[in-house]
């Protein structure tokens, strides 16, 4: 934790280039180059000026696609990279392996420091919350940006506020109590200090600034084609859901571990009292976030492009795969378009030579899970493996012969461990593992018969020699 009185140094930062996301179809709102802008009153005196600094506010967004800036992939033990060679190790896999120190933090959001790739330095959240403030202080004068409709200035300025109170979120998770910056800081001021909130105090604030924003939002983008990834009332209902069950879990509702944390002047800044008044209030966050998404037309992804006539079995993989890594697909709430998938040769395993997937290395094959988590998936009955009264998984290594049965799931006639029998449907859509099939819809046949198989040890003629690693298929 930082200390009580932290300095904040923010200030205007020029509207940058916007980083474009994984689909062309939002191009044309995302590929935006602010031209220089000298002053503020130069930057809000058009509505294109104005728009360009609104996208720039965007642009802070963290990356959550991309393991090198999103410290939830691989600063856990969900997914693992080769322990052999530390080249391929970032700074969050390096959290992992206990390499966190404090005098010069892996992902220091704070400072801005050490998140990812390159040499990025500057408080990149802080920055992002004062561009956030300069816009609305701006936008709310209504001598500026006259040629601006009502309606689009409050939904501009919904936007911004949403971009505040979520920037303000991603901090609380990271550090607990923190200064909520309820307006732009004066880059000429030689220090500022803004006292730390407690954290009940930084989720009320924050829950009321979404509030305020989630009234002002649309329900859906009027235009798909210019404005997919811009926040809508859905968004922010779902945002302040998390905000609140965030509140209500353990970590900050009543936790003992914080109970001598206060500031210089003695203020408590994590309640040490439980307050089951919080569940409730998630609860109902929840409910009407489900409510306004469902009756916007949010629904589970189901794999519906059956061209191929598969198995049901297959299909409920594809439910479960592609309701990740479909763009756009209804189950989506927030496409966040200022992130991408770029892993995906990190991901996919290797199949046999000779196939469309045999790129001279090119599927590296380094992301994979460990064994303590291919354990935490259930058994064929739904239950943790080792409470299945019916199937017996006491010897997870023994030697099994897939049969005709299971060609659905590994290759018949193939020798593998007990381990990868009678699993979960969500096993199957997930962990690739020697002999597993890999049915994409570049499969030999066209169907998942006779289809791709796994071919990952060492001795087998497969591109790479990594396996048990985490599939991303083919979107079908």
């Amino acid at each position: 934790m930082r200390p009580n009185n932290i300095p904040i140094r923010t200030g205007l930062m020029i509207p940058i280039l916007f980083c474009m996301g994984i689909i062309s179809s939002c191009k044309k709102f995302l590929d935006i180059v602010p031209d220089n802008i000298a002053t503020i009153e130069s930057a809000f005196k058009l509505r294109k000026e104005a728009e360009k600094y609104l996208f720039a506010c965007y642009s802070y967004l963290p990356k959550y696609g991309d393991g090198w800036y999103n410290p939830s992939l691989t600063a856990a033990d969900e997914i693992w990279y080769p322990q052999n060679d530390q080249s391929t190790w970032q700074a969050a896999f390096r959290i992992a392996q206990g390499q966190q120190n404090k005098s010069n933090p892996y992902f220091d959001e704070w400072s801005g420091r050490n998140r990812g790739q390159g040499a990025e330095t500057g408080q990149k959240i802080w920055r992002g919350i004062n561009q956030c403030n300069i816009f609305l202080e701006n936008m709310k004068d209504l001598t500026k940006v006259r040629d601006i409709t009502q309606f689009e200035r409050e939904k501009w300025i919904a936007e911004a506020e949403f971009l505040k109170a979520y920037y303000h979120y991603y901090m609380l998770r990271m550090y607990g109590p923190i200064p909520l910056m309820e307006k732009s800081i004066n880059i000429d001021a030689s220090d500022i200090f803004v006292r730390r909130q407690p954290v009940d105090s930084c989720v009320n604030w924050i829950a009321g600034l979404l509030d305020k924003a989630a009234s002002k939002l649309p329900l859906k983008v009027a235009d798909e084609n210019t404005e997919l990834g811009r926040i809508t009332q859905p968004i922010a209902l779902a945002v302040k859901a998390k905000l609140l069950i965030m509140a209500a879990s353990p970590l900050f509702n009543g936790n003992p571990d914080f109970s001598s944390f206060s500031d210089k002047e003695g203020v408590q800044l994590f309640s040490t009292v439980y307050d089951p008044l919080k569940w409730e209030k998630a609860r109902d966050a929840c409910g009407e976030a489900i409510r306004v998404a469902e009756e916007n037309g949010a629904v589970l992804y189901t794999y519906k492009n059956d061209i191929y006539k598969l198995s049901d079995t297959i299909k409920t993989q594809l439910n479960i795969r592609n309701a990740l890594t479909t763009w756009w697909n209804p189950e989506i709430i927030w496409s966040h378009s200022n992130s991408y998938f770029n892993n995906e040769s990190l991901c996919m395993p290797p199949v046999e030579r000779g196939t469309n997937f045999d790129r001279g290395g090119g599927l590296r094959g380094l992301w994979a899970p460990p064994l303590k988590i291919v354990k935490l998936y259930y058994s064929a009955n739904g239950v943790p493996i080792d409470e299945d009264k019916v199937l017996n998984f006491s010897n997870l290594e023994e030697l099994r012969t897939a049969k005709a049965a299971d060609k659905y799931y590994i290759e018949p006639n193939f020798l593998t461990a007990r381990l990868h029998f009678d699993r979960e449907p969500r096993f199957y859509a997930a962990i690739g593992f020697d002999g597993s099939i890999f049915y994409m819809k570049d499969s030999p046949s066209g169907s998942d018969e006779d289809t791709y198989y796994i071919k990952a040890k060492n001795a087998e003629n497969a591109v790479t020699a990594t396996s048990r690693t985490i599939v991303k298929p083919v979107i079908l």
